[in-house]
């Protein structure tokens, strides 16, 4: 497919939808740009109804005003405003209510039930479709990263893996729409799967802090991560049909990146569907250019790999700052469809696709061996994920449920690996395709002051993988002897979980919630004959793992309006998946193998939050605290081979033999503070703080029990914003930050030595990347640990008129070059962008 004729025929429908039609309308909206339909308008002060807005939030102006006559605008939840008509004239007749003019708190919903986030136990935080279009950010991980509370982990450009309380990768549930992204595959590591959300289809995200299993079941230890997608609304008006469309555009500096997408819907009053198809493209990441004095080569891409007239050639990159080897290009597709069959009951149908062009690996790509660079290709292959689901919502209330809603879903991902080293010809391909098939329900039943959820869920994946090599210099295919990264020979994971919830008011103000879940898994996977390891006969005709856990909640509100007090003890659990169980993969100059004996991870946490809104809105302050503990935490440790041998050599290189185990116990504790503030008029400020630590107990070769520093866990970090907004105006400034972790606060991969003569922690070749951080300048080659750092960004957006949106923004102003913990890649250096939206 030619895809930069694609680019230039969405580019070509972006502009036809630039076409403007003349304003003869007052219409109003919120701060979002959606209408608030029966608005009321009336001329002021004489107090004459100029008539409510429509359904689309129009009003039509009949007569002709004099420039300095003066309408009183209202809406329910909103102050009253007064406006000139040349004032509304100018702004193309378009009046956005800021959020600054709330005056009633709007109930939010959260998670796949749909609640309201007053009403659960758990930390919540809900990010707006208007806030993530301000920021124009490239990837929804970059959303995560710049505007919520969630830490994210970069090992290349093209990517990024949420941290959530300390939590990484397989800890921390990715939800798309109900529809969970955690699959077989999920590892310890880092993921990249965020990205295959386009961010422009988003409507909001939503995050779920702590413990989600009684919910959503295994994995959701660290937290729920829910990309929620536009949905198209149904036409309330008598009118046979509605079309609606919106073209965005935006490019920045730091990248040269390039994104574009088109959204139509269409709706009547029983059926709407949505369309959206986006791009964009990249190419090599610029770093800033200001590193502090202690480090001043530190993130230099000083030289490259090419390949030129059939040879490997190491060239010299004239512009270090430029991370070659970090572009990539996404292509994304959204289709929604919605049946209203009844009355409250309604069908949705739900199809996404996303693929993306090879993402090189960036951390890989400068790794260094034999003192030059160990590779000349480190791709992921197009990275694909596709979904297909339908829900159906029953809101017609029966004896045993007043909700109910039935989802069923499949995806089909495809994550492949391509490797080759330096002077090799011989290209390593490692493929790797899941079916993951979900069905699950859930009930709500409210009996006077006691409310019940309950509901049930099955999962199946299937994981099939094969490796070959590729010689580059005359195209033979070799199969025979390869090592592929999950069971040759197939593997799938089957589990299921039912669970119960009640919430009973215990007086106006007083609410005690609680439930228990029970799930099942079984774990199947077999090898092949072929495979360079002589595996047992048991692993050639296939080996199993079934296991089941009981996890419960239990959560106290307190909730006067004004202050809001919360305590929760939640169980979650992670079940061992095909990654955990099976994986058999290099990496690091360690061989991973697999553990028929891995039992789930289980966790408790403790954790109290309390709020406080002032009666008017304008100030809100927050602080959570938390602990928990997991027991058979899952985690890598030197093991053997089934002929017991803690070696082999692969294509000449030495490999040591890793596995998974379950340590005996680790905890992850921490806090997070926020505050905002409304002030002045149409001025805000806010600010968060989070700061999480985590120790766990690794056996030394001794026999001794050693508390050391868990992975994963980032030094505290945060941010402080300050803004503006009138009329078509929206400006804001914001600081973002990281302080500095040091050596001694890194996970250990390997101990050796004993008590007596003292133990030496070998602290390389973990997920916290200590050898990806600065070497200290005393010549001993002893790495220093990510330094602090901190960037100021500027955005501003500006609404024309009813059609056009223009938004700049300004990330990292003093060009600082700075990598965030655990990174491969260094993060953007001055990075302008201009961003361009219209509607009709």
């Amino acid at each position: 497919m030619n895809y930069r004729a694609l680019g230039i025929l969405l580019t070509v429908i972006f502009f036809y939808t630039a076409a403007s039609v003349a304003q003869d309308t007052l219409r109003i909206t919120d701060a979002a740009g959606v209408a608030l339909p029966f608005a009321n308008v009336l001329l002021y002060p004489e107090e004459i109804s100029i008539g409510p807005a429509d359904e689309e939030g129009r009003v039509i102006l009949k007569d002709d005003f004099a420039p300095e006559q003066v309408f009183r605008i209202s809406y329910l939840g909103y102050e009253d405003v007064l406006a000139m008509y040349r004032d509304l004239q100018f702004a193309g007749f378009v009046y956005a209510f800021d959020d600054t003019q709330i005056t009633l708190a709007m109930p939010e919903v959260i998670g796949r039930r749909n609640e309201t986030a007053r009403d659960m136990p758990y930390q919540t935080e809900a990010i707006g479709r208007s806030v993530i279009a301000k920021a124009q950010s490239l990837t929804t991980a970059d959303a995560l990263a710049d505007l919520s509370g969630v830490f994210v982990q970069k090992s290349q450009f093209g990517g990024g893996s949420p941290i959530v309380r300390g939590f990484e990768a397989n800890r921390v549930l990715l939800v798309v729409d109900g529809v969970r992204m955690n699959n077989a595959i999920f590892r310890n590591g880092h993921l990249q799967n965020a990205i295959s959300v386009d961010p422009l289809a988003l409507d909001r995200l939503e995050l779920i802090y702590g413990a989600g299993a009684l919910a959503y079941g295994s994995d959701a230890i660290g937290g729920v991560v829910h990309f929620r997608t536009q949905q198209p609304d149904f036409h309330a008006g008598t009118q046979d049909a509605k079309w609606g469309v919106q073209g965005a555009m935006s490019v920045s500096s730091a990248a040269k990146a390039f994104s574009q997408g088109v959204r139509i819907e269409y709706s009547r009053r029983n059926f709407a569907a949505l369309t959206l198809l986006s791009t964009s493209f990249t190419s090599d990441l610029r770093a800033g250019a200001q590193r502090p004095s202690e480090y001043p080569a530190f993130g230099l891409r000083n030289e490259y790999v090419s390949r030129i007239d059939g040879q490997d050639r190491i060239l010299r990159n004239e512009r270090p700052n430029e991370q070659i080897g970090t572009g990539y290009n996404q292509y994304n597709f959204l289709q929604k469809l919605r049946f209203r069959l009844k009355n409250e009951l309604e069908l949705n149908a739900n199809l996404q696709y996303s693929t993306t062009s090879d993402i090189p690996r960036y951390d890989a790509l400068t790794e260094r061996r034999n003192d030059q660079l160990r590779w000349a290709r480190w791709d992921y292959g197009p990275q694909a994920r596709a979904l297909a689901s339908l829900q159906l919502s029953d809101r017609r209330a029966t004896k045993i449920y007043d909700i109910a809603t039935y989802l069923i879903s499949h995806q089909f991902i495809q994550e492949d690996r391509i490797q080759r080293p330096f002077g090799d010809p011989q290209e390593e391909n490692s493929l790797v395709d899941v079916h993951a098939t979900n069905l699950q329900t859930d009930f709500t039943k409210a009996l006077n002051e006691l409310t019940f959820h309950y509901g049930f869920d099955l999962r199946y994946d299937q994981v099939k993988s094969e490796t070959f090599l590729r010689n580059i210099e005359t195209g033979d295919i070799t199969t025979v002897g390869q090592n592929s990264r999950y069971p040759s020979a197939g593997s799938s994971l089957l589990s299921g979980g039912l669970y119960a919830e009640a919430s009973q008011q215990l007086g106006a103000n007083l609410q005690l919630r609680g439930g228990v879940r029970w799930s099942r898994q079984r774990l199947n996977a077999r090898f092949g004959a072929d495979d360079p390891v002589a595996w047992p006969e048991a692993y050639l005709a296939g080996i199993s793992n079934t296991e089941s856990a009981v996890t419960g909640t239990l959560g106290l509100i307190h909730d006067t309006g004004n202050h809001r007090l919360r305590t929760l003890f939640a169980q979650g659990f992670r079940a061992p998946n095909i990654d955990d169980f099976a994986k058999f993969r290099e990496s690091n100059g360690f061989i991973q193998v697999p553990n028929p004996a891995l039992q789930p991870e289980r966790s408790n946490t403790l954790e109290a939050g309390y709020q406080y809104v002032s009666a008017d809105n304008a100030f809100r302050a927050g602080a959570t605290v938390y602990h928990t503990w997991l027991s058979d935490a899952i985690i890598r440790r030197d093991g053997t081979l089934p002929d017991g041998s803690r070696s082999f050599v692969s294509r000449g290189d030495t490999l040591f033999v890793q596995t998974n185990v379950n340590a005996e116990r680790a905890k992850v504790y921490g806090f997070d503070v926020d505050a905002s503030l409304k002030f002045i008029t149409n001025w805000w400020i806010e600010t968060a703080f989070h700061f999480v630590r985590g120790r766990r107990d690794q056996l030394a070769p001794d026999g001794n029990v050693l508390t050391l520093p868990q992975d994963h866990i980032p030094p505290p970090y945060g941010n402080t914003g300050v803004g503006w907004a009138r009329g078509p105006w929206d400006l804001s400034f914001r600081l973002r930050y990281q302080f500095a972790k040091e050596v001694k606060d890194y996970a250990v991969g390997e101990i050796s030595g004993n008590l007596a003569d003292g133990y030496i922690l070998d602290r390389s070749g973990t997920a916290d990347n200590l050898e990806l951080t600065p070497l200290a300048s005393d010549g001993q080659f002893n790495y220093t640990g990510v330094y602090s750092w901190w960037t100021a960004n500027l955005y501003a957006e500006y609404r024309l008129n009813d059609h056009f949106t223009f938004r700049i923004k300004g990330e990292n102003l003093l060009d600082r070059h700075y990598r965030t913990f655990g990174s491969g890649v260094s993060a953007a250096g001055l990075d302008l962008g201009i961003g361009l939206s219209c509607q009709w």
